[in-house]
């Protein structure tokens, strides 16, 4: 039996196959599938989506439809290259707002609607179990990085991830539990929806779509500063509790169950951490440590004796994972611990 994850995204559809090597560990065989959406010779290059607040009520048009049939053909197309003639099992990630029922995209930022996703694959694509629920890639980042061989996650109980890619992923791992953001939404809030002063975004310094067009008029210097206040939020919520350190457009509790836990590690995954691994990344990422550096010696001390050695923030705290395949491990390892 084959067990194969799929990892749809705003540009592309990746896929691959995922092995057990014992109970709670997970490989992948390599190699994946990637497929370009823009490959599709339906795919609408002009294509833009409604915004998100009017994306509810709107009816999906012809144009939606088309583009969405174009996503459902790549994510076939590579389904089928992965099953050969064997048997398998199935698991799908995608972004963007799910239906009611977890089957469908019901809104999505940079894409269309596509509220009856797994019934096309299922018409399209004989498979012996229906697929359950579209899951989050937030979520199979964090399973990936938690279950895989080399997973940043697995040596340590308290993780923060920040995933960045055309969009951004955030992930905990708390009290050793993976922990969703939308299970603890009350008192921390995804990047996406954390706001600078000037409105921005902070996932727009998270992503490297948002970080590429920043640096047309911001220094490596602005846009590392802003991502390190991002981490360090992170650091202080879970530790002490929402402060109102960023904009944010609902009312976050500053109790939680987790107050006093310090972050044994962060872990930077996808693009984002290949760009601050690179080159040209590296002005950005001494940024993100400086900041932190400053930020950690102005709060609680039970903080600053933890991220602190010699007056420097422990960079060894940070892990710039290279595990890109982390969303695909994640869903196989969901799959053989929950179906097979």
């Amino acid at each position: 039996m084959k067990v194969i994850g799929i990892d749809g995204g705003a540009t592309k559809v990746s896929g691959g196959v995922v092995e057990q090597v014992n109970e709670n560990t997970f490989s992948l065989i390599d190699p994946t599938i990637d497929i370009q959406y823009s490959d599709h010779p339906n795919f609408n290059k002009d294509f833009s989506s409604l915004p998100l607040d009017q994306q509810t009520d709107a009816e999906i048009s012809k144009e939606e439809r088309q583009q969405g049939k174009v996503i459902i053909d790549c994510t076939c197309e590579v389904i089928s290259s992965l099953t050969g003639n064997d048997p398998f099992q199935l698991a799908i990630a995608m972004p963007g707002i799910k239906t009611e029922d977890g089957r469908g995209i019901a809104a999505m930022a940079n894409g269309p609607r596509i509220p009856d996703f797994c019934k096309q694959i299922e018409n399209a694509i004989s498979i012996d179990r229906p697929i359950q629920i579209l899951e989050s890639d937030a979520d199979m980042c964090v399973w990936g990085e938690e279950y895989g061989e080399n997973g940043a996650f697995r040596p340590v109980s308290n993780a923060y991830y920040l995933g960045g890619g055309t969009g951004t992923a955030d992930g905990l791992k708390l009290m050793g539990n993976l922990v969703p953001f939308d299970d603890v939404s009350d008192w921390i809030a995804k990047s996406i929806e954390l706001k600078m002063t000037d409105g921005k975004s902070l996932e727009t310094y998270s992503s490297m779509s948002g970080i590429h067009a920043l640096r047309e008029f911001m220094t490596d210097d602005e846009i590392g500063t802003a991502l390190g206040q991002l981490l360090f939020e992170r650091i202080s919520t879970i530790y002490s509790g929402w402060s109102g350190s960023f904009i944010i457009d609902r009312n976050l509790k500053s109790d939680h169950p987790y107050l006093g836990t310090l972050l044994d590690r962060i872990v930077i995954g996808q693009r984002l951490s290949q760009f601050l691994q690179s080159d040209e990344g590296k002005p950005t990422y001494k940024a993100v440590l400086k900041t932190l550096t400053n930020q950690c010696a102005d709060a609680h001390s039970a903080i600053s004796d933890h991220f602190l050695v010699n007056g420097e923030f422990d960079s060894s705290r940070i892990i710039l994972s290279d595990l890109r395949a982390a969303p695909i491990i994640g869903l196989g390892a969901k799959v053989w611990m929950s179906q097979c």
